[in-house]
């Protein structure tokens, strides 16, 4: 398929939605420590919808509060199967609850988990990460997870936020603070916006949230003025195909507006949001997507290009060619060499 042979960037990606039960086992038949049975971590249902992601989170639950040791089996094993998929340039949610509360220790540990995976990268895929708030956090906890965002910043530990939750019962208003604060400190802006809410709410994230990045968008083409202004400021979209249609965002794979995005010139990119939970891969998403609406090379790599110009990191620490044909086997973003984690 054409979609193999172009360079891939993954922008939408829970890190805690990378478990699945194959994963699992294999941790821990490797020893490591697991804290669910695998047989209990079953995906989405097709037709479970917002029902069954919820009961999901309910299975993974212990995950939520796990520190970053126990979740470096865990994006181990994600990095390599992000290099098997030609994946060059990757940012991860993750929860600040990986770290201690204490903010100079929580600075500490996530410098020695930064060590950890750049050491792990090994010039294969670039992997960066944003600080996942949930539209639910208590009032009282904004200005000090502020200090914290910033803090991990400047300690080169985050290159963004990303503001996720149902988007109708906690509204973006809440944060208004935070997010003038984490734009004056170079922070990029994710807001998940159009994924269960309607337009205004993704009129909100870019007037109010100063969104860099619209996670899912799927409502703001409900509204063709709405679709013209993120076209004309270049808002990039981050979509997830099988993910909005296992949420119920689009009814079927062939209403997903992607192909709407294409024709109409927009700035989009192809993720998996959450593959343990609706089992997928990113070369399923690609493939879906050239399936079903017929996608060409230059379409992704148009993507390509539009995903790495919207990163937020904006270093680039193993630039990659314009298509895996170019790169020199065995070097590079695509040596396919087997790596294990380190203690």
């Amino acid at each position: 398929m054409v979609h193999e042979a172009v360079p891939k960037v993954e922008l939408h990606c829970h890190l805690i939605g990378v478990l699945n039960a194959r994963l699992i086992k294999a941790l821990g038949a490797a020893g490591q420590r697991v804290l669910v049975a695998p047989d209990d971590v079953t995906p989405v249902g097709d037709d479970e919808g917002a029902d069954g992601f919820a009961r999901w989170l309910t299975t993974v639950e212990p995950y939520k509060s796990a520190d970053w040791r126990t979740y470096l089996p865990v994006l181990n094993w994600h990095m390599e199967r992000l290099e098997e998929q030609g994946v060059v340039y990757a940012e991860l949610m993750i929860s600040p609850l990986m770290f201690p509360r204490d903010l100079s220790a929580a600075v500490d540990e996530l410098a020695e988990f930064r060590h950890w995976v750049r050491c792990n990268e090994r010039g294969r895929v670039q992997m960066e990460f944003l600080a996942l708030i949930p539209r639910s956090l208590p009032e009282e906890l904004i200005q000090s997870d502020i200090e914290r965002c910033i803090a991990f910043a400047e300690a080169d530990g985050i290159c963004g936020i990303s503001i996720a939750g149902l988007e109708q019962d906690c509204p973006v208003s809440r944060f208004r603070r935070m997010f003038h604060e984490l734009k004056d400190h170079g922070l990029g802006i994710e807001i998940h916006a159009g994924e269960r809410g309607g337009p205004q709410e993704v009129r909100e994230a870019l007037d109010i949230g100063l969104a860099d990045r619209i996670g899912h968008g799927i409502a703001a083409f409900q509204d063709d003025g709405l679709v013209e202004r993120l076209r004309d400021q270049n808002v990039h979209i981050e979509f997830c195909p099988t993910s909005n249609v296992k949420m119920g965002a689009v009814s079927d794979m062939s209403r997903h507006p992607i192909s709407r995005a294409r024709d109409f010139g927009m700035n989009f990119s192809i993720n998996t949001d959450d593959p343990g939970a609706f089992d997928c891969d990113l070369n399923h998403e690609f493939k879906v997507v050239e399936e079903t609406f017929g996608f060409n090379r230059a379409d992704f790599q148009r993507i390509a290009d539009n995903a790495l110009a919207a990163r937020f990191q904006r270093n680039l620490r193993y630039p990659p060619a314009r298509s895996l044909a170019e790169q020199t086997p065995g070097t590079g973003p695509f040596a396919l060499r087997p790596f294990k984690a380190t203690a």
